[in-house]
C-alpha cells in the first residue's frame, strides 16, 4: 500500500474535515489529489477467497483504511483518521481541533491599558 508519509496532526485533521464536507465523488479525488491511493478489490475469481484482495484499499497520510465498497472505504478512512486525531493527547483546543490559535497564551489587555510602540 501507498502511504504518502508521516504528517502533522492540523494537516490530518484539516483532510479529515475537507473531506466529511465533500461528496462520494470529491473525496475520492480529494485523496488521490493529495498523493493517496486508492485500490480497488480483485474481481480474479481465484482471489475470492482471500480476504485482503476482496476488499477495497484506501491509504492517505500514513492512514490506511478498507471496506467493502469505495463508499465503505472512504468512511473506514475518515473514522481511522478521526482515531488518530482522538488519540493525540497533544491537543489543546477543547472542539477536538489538535491546537489552539491562543494556544494557552492569556487574551491581549483592553485598549485604554495599552502602551504606544516606540518608533
Amino acid at each position: 500500500m501507498h502511504n504518502s508519509g508521516p504528517c502533522t496532526f492540523q494537516e490530518l485533521y484539516s483532510v479529515e474535515r475537507n473531506m466529511r464536507a465533500r461528496c462520494r465523488f470529491g473525496q475520492a479525488m480529494l485523496l488521490q489529489e493529495l498523493g493517496g491511493k486508492i485500490t480497488p478489490a480483485s474481481t480474479e475469481a481465484s482471489d475470492r477467497f482471500d480476504y485482503e484482495t476482496t476488499r477495497w484499499h484506501a491509504s492517505l497520510l500514513g492512514v490506511c483504511a478498507s471496506g467493502n465498497d469505495l463508499s465503505e472505504t472512504l468512511n473506514a478512512w475518515m473514522r481511522a483518521a478521526q482515531r488518530r486525531l482522538r488519540n493525540d493527547f497533544t491537543r489543546r483546543a477543547t472542539d477536538g481541533r489538535p491546537d489552539c490559535p491562543y494556544n494557552g497564551a492569556a487574551m491581549l489587555p483592553p485598549d485604554r491599558t495599552r502602551v504606544a510602540e516606540a518608533t
